[in-house]
């Protein structure tokens, strides 16, 4: 018996020395409604303690404090409170309405704050894109992407600094370490991670990911020569490069058609009325044989992504941007700049805007 009750009191010890944080908090018109405090891990979400809201709406929780920045959760219905906590965060204050959780205020924890900011940025531009407003999604897309390049280079080894490049739409990274101007961030918060929490499973699948990033990122410059292959015997000079898939797609798999090959980017001042202007030829001169070839030379994926969605015609991507070997080989210098191929497979003539159509009608008669 003596035993048993020495064993209860070492452990009640060990309890009462496990750090703590405090997440307290009031969650307004949801009287009766049951909220849910989930831990968020690199694999799985953890349910960790729920409370039924009284009148007040008043609610407080209590977790072990985490050695390492970690990413908690408060869930209502289909809603979400996202907070961090880490080794020196003890307390967190939040105050929401249940109509709307976006727009909660949270104290106690400076990359709490920072994650909401992006959060609520997030669901503007989402709501954006529903509303189908191209030109206001495109200046949002470089507005929220600057946000979270902001907030790494204020602290990389912060836990919304992780956050802000692990953002994601239609399952896309806003900042992905594969594209080249998006890399050196992933990398700044890697090596920040890896320096304060090199045990960290955050910090080592962090590592792995930009390690992984860097070696495609040194295989597609040693075969950057490859991308555009020999000139034809027919007379043009083949482009390879990924569809919106991810796809390799060749110029020349369209030899037999009128090809009109428009280099371009969504992220041009003129890009919509660009757009419009590829639409109405298209449907215009599709049926007649015409296909659109589009090269774009975005540097920005997921803003190019985000404006191909519903487009009827080819467009591939250059990652190279205006450092592009394509480019450099059609000796194209604006954008948007034009070329069209004949059936035959024969670039006949650099084009713009104004003169492109009565040549397309010629070739498709």
């Amino acid at each position: 018996m003596r035993k048993f009750l020495l064993f209860a009191i070492v452990i009640a010890l060990f309890a009462a020395c496990t750090p703590k944080s405090n997440i307290n908090g009031t969650i307004t018109d949801a009287e009766g409604k049951t909220i849910y405090l989930e831990h968020t891990g690199l694999t799985a979400t953890t349910l960790l303690d729920s409370a039924k809201l009284d009148a007040n709406g008043a609610f407080k929780f209590m977790v072990e404090t985490p050695q390492y920045p970690d990413f908690y959760r408060i869930r209502l219905n289909n809603q979400f409170i996202v907070f961090a906590l880490d080794s020196i965060t003890k307390n967190i204050n939040i105050v929401a309405s249940a109509n709307d959780l976006n727009q909660a205020t949270i104290e106690g924890s400076e990359a709490s704050v920072e994650i909401q900011r992006l959060r609520n940025s997030n669901f503007e531009l989402q709501h954006a894109a529903i509303e189908g407003d191209t030109a206001k999604v495109a200046q949002m897309l470089i507005a929220h992407k600057r946000l979270g390049q902001e907030i790494v280079l204020a602290n990389p080894r912060s836990a919304a600094a992780y956050y802000a490049i692990n953002q994601t739409i239609s399952g896309n990274y806003y900042m992905s370490p594969y594209e080249k101007g998006d890399l050196p961030f992933w990398n700044a918060v890697a090596t920040a991670w890896d320096l304060h929490y090199p045990e960290y499973e955050r910090s080592k699948e962090l590592k792995q990911s930009v390690l992984l990033a860097i070696g495609q990122h040194r295989n597609s410059e040693l075969s950057a020569q490859e991308l555009v292959e020999n000139i034809k015997e027919e007379g043009f000079i083949d482009i390879v490069l990924p569809n919106r898939l991810g796809e390799e797609t060749k110029l020349s798999s369209y030899v037999g058609n009128v090809v009109l090959i428009d280099f371009s980017a969504y992220a041009m001042e003129q890009a919509t009325a660009h757009t419009i202007f590829l639409r109405e030829l298209y449907a215009t001169y599709h049926e007649l044989g015409l296909e659109i070839f589009q090269v774009s030379l975005d540097a920005d994926k997921l803003l190019w992504l985000e404006q191909t969605r519903n487009i009827p015609w080819i467009c591939v991507r250059d990652e190279a941007s205006v450092q592009s070997v394509v480019l450099s080989t059609y000796n194209v210098s604006e954008l948007p700049t034009f070329f069209l191929m004949d059936k035959e497979g024969n670039i006949i003539g650099r084009y713009n805007h104004e003169n492109v159509e009565k040549e397309i009608n010629r070739l498709t008669k």
